[in-house]
């Protein structure tokens, strides 16, 4: 006798399985990705510039300066706005990029105190503009440096465009050029560090110099998509005692966080502030309290008011 099921049963019980396994199967693919995510996904942080493109950024900077004098308090507000445009000129089959950064227009304001608001538009063109800052117009619209970079952000090379645009070969590989964070050679993970030092150069007078070590230590602290969160905090390494270079450096210390987007290879936006005090750092019995905040952030679609030639 047989004692098997029928074959609707049995077949019944066989779709029952499969999708007991398959269910089984799916949560443990669950329970993986779970157990992946907690553990940290690595990803490669590099740059992917392509050859003739031009990727737009809004700058903007605030800054007051609380200054004092013996018998005597000043304030300074500033505040600038730019409109720039990274020019990839050619990428080599390293992935090396050719850059040449441009500013398409920047506006400026300035006052201290209680007197007038000193304003300047490049958009207003030479006929309006303020003496000050005519050499600041001379710069816009026309690059100044050409340099070229590693996919991982560090500067290979630097040179100068003169202002027919012509390359001179006068720069060296000078740290203070990189606007690019400088990415580590290896996949990181959400928690890693990695950091950056390099040596600037603070005017002791017309001819003196003296180099400065700083250090950039950036952290991964989130990771969602194709987007990830850096923090970098810069430090000063070299033991500082004359006020004078301790002004010119401080404004280098920056600290906030930048949004970078992996997968297309682009830094997406900035938020950096730095604050620092300085003791007789415009001279003897003085006190200069400085805050000072960055923004930058990509712009997709860029609205750029026309400029007079």
């Amino acid at each position: 006798m047989d004692d098997a099921p029928p074959l609707r049963v049995r077949f019944r019980q066989g779709l029952w399985l499969a999708f007991c396994l398959a269910f089984c199967l799916a949560s443990l693919g669950l329970i993986v990705r779970e157990l992946a995510a907690a553990e940290g996904e690595a990803v490669r942080l590099a740059y992917q510039f392509q050859p003739s493109e031009a990727l737009h950024l809004e700058y903007k900077q605030n800054m007051t300066m609380d200054i004092r004098l013996p018998n005597l308090k000043r304030k300074l507000v500033s505040q600038t706005i730019a409109n720039k445009h990274l020019r990839v000129i050619s990428v080599d089959e390293n992935g090396n990029a050719l850059v040449e950064p441009i500013i398409d227009r920047t506006r400026m304001t300035s006052q201290q105190d209680d007197d007038a608001e000193s304003k300047f538009d490049s958009a207003d063109g030479p006929d309006s503009c303020p003496s000050e800052y005519r050499p600041l117009l001379a710069t816009v619209g026309k690059p100044l440096v050409r340099i070229k970079f590693a996919p991982n952000g560090r500067l290979i090379v630097a040179d100068s465009v003169t202002g027919d645009g012509k390359v001179s070969k006068d720069f060296k590989d000078d740290p203070t050029l990189n606007f690019l964070i400088v990415f580590p050679d290896h996949p990181v993970r959400v928690g890693d560090t990695w950091k950056d030092e390099f040596e600037v150069l603070a005017k002791l007078d017309k001819t003196l110099k003296q180099g400065v070590k700083l250090r950039r230590e950036y952290r991964l602290l989130k990771l969602d998509g194709a987007q990830t969160e850096i923090e970098l905090q810069t430090s000063c390494l070299t033991p500082l005692r004359d006020p004078l270079i301790e002004m010119q450096i401080t404004a280098r210390l920056l600290s906030g966080k930048i949004v970078f987007d992996h997968q297309r290879g682009q830094i997406v936006s900035r938020e950096m502030r730095m604050e620092s005090q300085v003791l007789n750092g415009i001279g003897p019995n003085t006190l200069v309290n400085t805050v000072m905040t960055q923004s930058e952030r990509l712009v997709p679609n860029p609205k750029l008011a026309n400029r007079e030639k």
